[in-house]
């Protein structure tokens, strides 16, 4: 920051509790407010925004779908998968949370998947040939453990895919969730390398999985027609979307989402302006009234 040209002080740290949050928030000299975090989190931030009159933006939970139609390279839409939703262990908002495919290569594209992810390699997250990292705590994976069991309770199918996981540390075995049409499940989002799995009859029906969340952060459309993945990207109710690629984040490209992804934009211009006061100065120099 100093190297950037920032005085002393302007960017600070504070370690703060959650019961800091009010106080902060309604401190005068706190202009705005922008959390990454949770639907709960940012409920209770922007609530308490909003009371005290500041500026907020929301960066909140995903469930990015991740498209694949008929005509997708089905080798670059798998390798892309396997990784668009475990880099971080899919602890990542914009993972690819729910892939849904189309029916003509349904069967084949799981069959490459399950491949892909066995080849996934569990170990120390430092070591750089890791592939497949532990969760950010046991508590984080007993959560993710028993969300699983409560959305098998609701009838949707777990099978455990991939490699065996260490059993030492906060490591969590990849699974694959199916039967999840008309499961209150596929509401949710899950924080970790479990996937749920789609198999869509046509386009329309991929389309209309794809928007049957509560979430809008981003997602992917894997096509070898690029004009059509635009056409499909446009109907989705959501802040991103990647044609052939799982949703990134690059510092000149915009980042936000729509619905319980929150609202607000980050990086690139819209992102610099969401915090920036539009002032106008006019001199007026005049001889009568309009």
């Amino acid at each position: 920051m100093r190297k950037a040209g920032l005085p002393d002080g302007a960017f600070r740290n504070l370690y703060l509790a959650r019961h800091h949050t009010e106080t902060v928030l309604n401190d005068p000299r706190v202009c705005g407010v922008a959390l990454t975090g949770s639907e709960g989190a940012g409920a209770i931030v922007a609530s308490v925004a909003g009371k005290a009159l500041k500026k907020a933006t929301m960066e909140l939970g995903g469930s990015d779908a991740f498209i694949v139609l008929d005509d997708a390279d089905l080798e670059k839409a798998v390798k892309w998968a396997v990784f668009g939703r475990h880099w971080n262990a899919g602890q990542v908002c914009v993972s690819s949370k729910r892939l849904i495919v189309a029916d003509a290569i349904y069967d084949r594209f799981v069959e490459l998947y399950k491949k892909g992810v066995a080849e996934l390699k569990a170990g120390d997250p430092m070591d750089p040939a890791t592939t497949l990292a532990p969760l950010s705590s046991q508590k984080a994976a007993d959560d993710l453990r028993t969300q699983v069991e409560e959305a098998c309770k609701l009838g949707a199918k777990a099978e455990v895919i991939g490699a065996p996981v260490p059993e030492k540390g906060a490591f969590f075995q990849p699974v694959l969730l199916t039967n999840l049409e008309n499961n209150e499940a596929r509401l949710w989002e899950f924080f970790g390398p479990v996937t749920q799995l789609y198999r869509a009859k046509d386009t329309e029906d991929a389309i209309r999985i794809a928007n049957d969340s509560p979430y809008g952060l981003g997602g992917s459309v894997f096509t070898q027609d690029t004009k059509r993945g635009v056409e499909v990207a446009r109907r989705i109710y959501t802040g991103m979307v990647y044609i052939n690629h799982p949703t990134m984040v690059k510092a000149d490209l915009p980042f936000g989402g729509v619905a319980r992804s929150g609202f607000g934009r980050e990086l690139i211009g819209l992102g610099i302006k969401e915090f920036v006061n539009h002032k106008l100065i006019d001199v007026v120099d005049i001889d009568a009234p309009f």
